[in-house]
């Protein structure tokens, strides 16, 4: 219908109705209507379902009630709108789009979590949405621990989706299979997968500490000099489990036992060693190991060795970052992963995600009761245990250079425990540090 009337004549009138000059728009009106022809009911019918005649006909009625031929003013007022919204559609779709740009279509986008309360800055992010929206991004909230919707303004940016996957080299292996965009977990098996050529990338710090080493109760060991004095002179090796071969605290505890002139494997069948180290396979399968006797203790993440102790199963002997020779102190723990794919194509879903996990991050920092419920909500632990074990932990997304000295450590401490077979093989920690990291988002933020 925008093609019955000049241009100019349709801009004017749409500036009248807008400034409310009933008078202008009834002139203009009356020029339109003696230029147009008969036209038929059912396009009139049509038109009028199309566009919504209420709030213009409602300006003009007060200052046309005593014309003879309501008829054929209402017919002009319908070709009227019609061809006004016509004309603002054509104007905002010229040929130079400036004035309307078609924002970028929404993604899909899964993240990772292990289940534990080193990841909090996710669950914070979900649980404390409303308050910790910023610079106009935000979740609202679909579906319990489930299903998010990322929003930047009145943009929505991405429908969440919140995946549960194992620890250790499960989530990266998530990661690389594209089961999940971007994922909660350890530094250790995101360094690892790296070095499997997997496409993946450590994009964000998250966590630091947190990881402990635990006995049965009724041990005699107290402490460190108490294990190292019992693992020398024990006839059978003592067994020490670990939720998976590429966890941080197996790799923290298998450097403190080297620094000790310990000897461990992994193979039952060896008699002539100190430790032997038993894959429980799961941070949720240390204590049931624990209680069951098949292990004599443990190095693991909390908030597992605060149940233990909760329950009184058994005792943390050290926090790991204490051991000697003090390789791993405030050592990063867990990451933001994100794949390829994810990187290259989701950015800014990705982008505005790191947005809200920083500012639950500041929130943990200063509010554990808020910290401890949303970690209660997401992990089912009790308020007991996570005020034990939040405390034990550090949460920054800063790249700082004492994070990056441990990050460091940690490339060359896997070296010495003959971790790297592949792309990280024999070149140094700065290379290393090209092939894992891509900060590049985090920059923005």
């Amino acid at each position: 219908m925008a093609e019955l009337f000049p241009v100019d004549t349709r801009v004017e009138c749409q500036k009248a109705i807008l400034s409310l000059n009933v008078s202008y728009s009834f002139i203009l009106f009356n020029r339109i209507v003696n230029d147009t022809n008969n036209i038929g009911q059912n396009q009139i019918k049509s038109i009028s379902a199309d566009w919504n005649l209420s709030s213009a006909f409602s300006i003009l009625n007060g200052n046309i009630a005593e014309r003879e031929n309501m008829k054929n003013l209402l017919l002009a007022l319908i070709v009227i709108t019609a061809a006004i919204t016509g004309c603002e559609k054509k104007e905002t779709t010229s040929s130079d789009n400036t004035t309307n740009q078609t924002p970028s279509k929404a993604v899909t986008l899964k993240v990772g979590h292990v289940g534990h309360d080193h990841h909090l800055a996710l669950y914070m992010a979900c649980d404390y949405a409303d308050e910790l929206s910023i610079n106009g991004v935000r979740l609202e909230k679909v579906e319990d621990m489930k299903y998010y919707t990322l929003y930047k303004n009145e943009t929505k940016l991405a429908d969440v989706e919140i995946v549960k996957v194992g620890g250790g080299a499960k989530m990266p292996t998530a990661l690389a299979q594209d089961v999940i965009d971007i994922g909660f977990g350890g530094v250790a098996p995101v360094i690892a997968a790296v070095d499997k050529n997997a496409p993946v990338k450590l994009i964000s710090p998250l966590h630091s500490k947190g990881d402990m080493f635990v006995m049965k109760t009724d041990s005699e060991v107290n402490n460190w000099d108490d294990f190292i004095k019992m693992a020398k002179e024990t006839k059978t090796p003592i067994r020490i489990g670990y939720k998976s071969p590429s966890a941080v605290a197996k790799l923290i505890f298998e450097d403190a036992l080297s620094n000790a002139g310990i000897s461990f494997g992994q193979d039952p069948a060896q008699t002539d060693i100190n430790v032997l180290m038993v894959n429980t396979k799961g941070g949720g399968k240390l204590n049931v190991a624990l209680e069951s006797n098949i292990i004599d203790g443990y190095a693991g993440n909390n908030p597992f060795p605060a149940i233990a102790v909760n329950k009184k199963m058994g005792k943390v002997i050290a926090d790991l970052e204490d051991l000697p020779p003090g390789n791993f102190k405030n050592h990063p723990c867990c990451c933001i992963a994100a794949n390829d794919k994810a990187l290259a194509e989701k950015t800014e879903a990705i982008e505005a995600m790191l947005t809200l996990f920083k500012k639950a991050t500041d929130l943990i920092n200063n509010d554990l009761n808020k910290s401890v419920a949303a970690a209660t909500h997401w992990i089912g632990t009790s308020e007991e245990v996570e005020k034990m074990s939040i405390p034990t932990s550090g949460y920054s997304m800063q790249v700082t250079e004492d994070w990056q000295a441990t990050m460091d450590k940690w490339f060359e401490a896997m070296k010495a425990l003959d971790t790297y077979q592949g792309e990280l093989k024999d070149i140094p920690a700065k290379q290393a540090c090209d092939k894992v990291y891509d900060m590049s988002i985090l920059k923005k933020i």
